[in-house]
């Protein structure tokens, strides 16, 4: 028995021998696929395809309506449109300007003296004539006197001496010398009579003392200051028109003018500036009113209205208004039912009930609501301002 263990010993260890290589064979197979097969799971989950119940997750997470909305095309924007027609317009130049007096002057002394009286005081309305200042005449009438005395001593020099040149005692040289004599003696006469008028200081139109800067006892040399003047009617209105505008005025247009202080006043273009100002390149003009109880002013701040033309324009709300990218001032319309386009405008006016602009087709149906947020060549769909629409 012990021997039958000892020749079957070496038997087996043999057959275990022979079985090794195959063995690692059967391994490395065994590694290989698996390999292969946890590259291709790897594989498959990067794709983010899970599949469950015969569907991958990426179809499955989309819903029916998500699916419908990928089909159908956006729905177009609505906006509110409103159709508007031209009207026939009288057309106005509008322009700010100011109340002015017709003349406003210093009168000023043209004799020497001493301010004796003053007639009229601040502020007084006073006639063409009026004396506004009174010098002292002081050694004036003096000097009239001797001024009066040497013309009648020079008037019977010289008709002596004609007598004397017809009885033929005397040449005709020395008659014409005592004529001379008699000329400058009157002219001396007239000086010294001019010197008297003037020591009383007048208006020389109707108007208002708007200052007195003369006191009595004030000596006033020639050209100094008695009294300031303005006349205030006619009143004139005083305006600046642009290059564009002023070829549409003529002289004796009629104007109206709205002052701030309540009153409108009418009147007639009297002057139109020739050149503009160098500053402003603008031309002044100026509407003459009639002012007879001085109840205007000067210096007030007036609205100047001038009806120039009759033009076809449309009339709406400023609301309307848009900017281009251009910053050009339009209003976007509708085209073929349903096409954005964007119309620049030419505003005319603007008042209370709305403003007039020019520029647009006779008819033309223009978005009052929505407008900010479409763009030119965009189609949406319209509906009319008077009904209400949802967005």
């Amino acid at each position: 028995m012990d021997a039958k263990n000892t020749d079957d010993s070496p038997k087996e260890d043999g057959e275990a021998a022979g079985d090794a290589p195959a063995r690692r064979r059967r391994l490395r197979g065994s590694y290989l696929w698996a390999a292969l097969f946890t590259a291709a799971i790897g594989g498959w989950m990067l794709s983010g395809n899970i599949v469950g119940g015969g569907q991958s997750d990426s179809l499955a997470s989309q819903t029916p309506a998500d699916a419908s909305t990928e089909a159908r095309p956006p729905k177009p924007f609505k906006v509110r449109v409103k159709t508007f027609t031209s009207e026939l317009r009288d057309a106005e130049l509008v322009i700010r300007g100011r109340t002015e007096s017709d003349a406003r002057v210093e009168i000023q002394a043209e004799t020497a003296g001493v301010v004796k009286a003053l007639p009229v005081a601040k502020g007084a309305h006073v006639e063409r004539g009026a004396v506004l200042c009174h010098l002292e005449t002081g050694a004036r009438l003096a000097t009239l006197h001797q001024a009066t005395a040497g013309v009648e001593q020079a008037r019977l020099d010289y008709e002596a001496n004609e007598r004397l040149h017809k009885r033929g005692h005397t040449g005709r040289l020395k008659v014409a010398e005592y004529k001379a004599k008699l000329d400058t003696a009157k002219a001396e006469l007239e000086k010294a009579e001019l010197d008297i008028r003037r020591t009383e200081i007048t208006a020389p139109f109707k108007g208002i003392v708007e200052d007195q800067p003369a006191k009595v006892g004030d000596y006033l040399a020639v050209g100094e200051t008695c009294a300031k003047l303005v006349a205030l009617d006619p009143l004139i209105i005083v305006g600046h028109v642009s290059e564009r505008e002023v070829g549409r005025l003529e002289l004796l247009m009629e104007g109206r003018a709205m002052l701030v202080t309540g009153e409108t006043v009418e009147g007639r273009l009297r002057y139109i500036a020739p050149a503009a100002d160098p500053r402003t390149r603008t031309f002044r003009i100026e509407i003459e009113v009639q002012n007879a109880d001085n109840r205007l002013r000067d210096g007030v701040t007036a609205d100047i209205r001038i009806p120039i033309s009759s033009e076809k324009a449309h009339r709406f709300s400023p609301a309307i208004l848009v900017l281009n990218d251009a910053g050009q001032v339009g209003v976007r319309i509708v085209e073929n039912g349903d096409t954005v386009r964007f119309k620049p405008v030419r505003i005319l006016s603007d008042g209370r009930a709305g403003i007039w602009v020019a520029g647009l087709p006779e008819t033309v149906t223009v978005i009052t609501t929505g407008q900010d947020y479409v763009i030119d060549g965009q189609q949406v769909t319209t509906v009319p301002a008077e009904e209400t629409a949802s967005q």
